[in-house]
């Protein structure tokens, strides 16, 4: 449990020093933050999306796949 505190300390620590030093200093952008939260929006509502599916009852629009989908394999 140390460990993986650690890590995640590590982690937290290193973003929020790259984002001081691009937001504080004058000199060029280390991270494109808005590519960064274009592509983290875009996750979070996919799996937003995939959940919704996943949780809906069984019949209902939600469940069916969307179109050009894949359908999947009767066997």
């Amino acid at each position: 449990m140390p460990y993986l505190s650690g890590v995640l300390t590590g982690i937290l620590l290193t973003i929020l020093v790259l984002f001081l030093a691009d937001h504080v200093g004058s000199g060029a952008r280390l991270v494109n933050w808005d590519a960064l939260g274009a592509k983290l929006g875009a996750s979070v509502d996919e799996v937003r999306q995939e959940v919704h599916e996943a949780t809906a009852p069984e019949g209902s629009p939600a469940a069916a796949p969307p179109p050009g989908a894949p359908q999947p394999s009767q066997q």
